[in-house]
């Protein structure tokens, strides 16, 4: 039972260096993932979803802008 344990722990350790040889021995930075700071995908004309979200926001906000003055108050 003891064997078998260590040989999965021996794969284990193998797999882990063979996937992470390029970060680890190369000293290449891992890939980013974040969307805003991929280039990448920013060529591809992707954003990130929260930064979308504030612009389109924003763009509301001085579209629905009320303007007092124009106000009425009807009488029911």
């Amino acid at each position: 039972m003891l064997a078998y344990l260590l040989i999965v722990l021996a794969v284990v350790v193998i797999s882990f260096i063979f996937l992470g040889f390029n970060i680890f021995f190369r000293k290449k930075s891992f890939p980013e993932t974040e969307i805003g700071r991929n280039r990448e995908m920013r060529k591809l004309g992707l954003t990130c979803p929260k930064c979308e979200e504030i612009r389109d926001h924003r763009k509301k906000k001085t579209i629905s802008r009320i303007d007092p003055e124009k106000l009425r108050i009807i009488n029911p």
